[in-house]
């Protein structure tokens, strides 16, 4: 039976990374990384020493069917992000699908998201909440996901480039509810990691602090706030 395991990486401190991840790696007949540099440090601080392919937003659809064919000859193969957990928003996403359809049986050996220590440490509510990824880059359209997700009221999270932070607080600061709070947490996990909660348009003054830390965002639930 092939089998492709969802390898974690750390999210920022090299002491998050699970000590399952060597041993996979260690006994991986196959490695797939996202970028080349990350991948290679990591290997080395880890103290292996195997080549690896990569998979990441350069794959084009030939090239990922390949790595299909090529995975259900594999008897274990080991996936492993730049960051966190494969296959929350990076080439992971279309990698597990493929892989059920070739007869391979996928795992996962947990670890550290950046989605699952913001939520947390936000004091919001985790159930329900709503993960929406990356909103798009265009203003408008941005705003109009926003917009229909809010509706729901749930607890919304996700992700964005440190390039377009201060743009998405300013998308917020616009058409969010006042008794609606925001959690912006940058660079979780390392000696630089920062975070601001509260009104939208009080942490639209702070995200200059913010530098090229990647942020996560967390949007408070819509109901009546208690014992906080």
């Amino acid at each position: 039976m092939s089998r492709l395991y969802l390898v974690s990486n750390s999210i920022g401190n090299d002491l998050d990374i699970p000590p399952r991840t060597k041993q996979l790696l260690e006994d991986a007949d196959w490695i797939l990384g996202e970028e080349f540099r990350t991948t290679s440090t990591l290997l080395k601080k880890l103290g292996i020493q195997k080549s690896f392919d990569l998979l990441n937003e350069h794959t084009n659809p030939k090239e990922l069917k390949e790595i299909g064919l090529l995975l259900a000859g594999k008897k274990l193969t080991c996936l492993i992000s730049d960051s966190g957990s494969p296959g929350l928003e990076d080439p992971g996403k279309w990698l597990v699908p493929l892989a059920w359809e070739m007869g391979v049986e996928v795992r996962s050996a947990p670890g550290p998201t950046a989605l699952m220590a913001a939520l947390t440490s936000s004091g919001f509510s985790t159930s329900p909440f709503t993960f929406l990824g990356f909103l798009p880059r265009e203003e408008k359209e941005r705003e109009r996901v926003l917009k229909a997700y809010l509706g729901y009221g749930s607890t919304l999270c996700f992700y964005e480039t440190p390039y377009r932070t201060k743009h998405v607080m300013e998308t917020l600061s616009k058409i969010l509810p006042n008794d609606r709070r925001v959690y912006l947490v940058a660079g979780i996990s390392t000696n630089q990691e920062i975070h601001f909660r509260g009104n939208a348009k009080e942490i639209l003054h702070s995200v200059t602090k913010l530098g090229k830390l990647p942020p996560v965002f967390v949007i408070e639930e819509k109901k009546e706030r208690q014992f906080r």
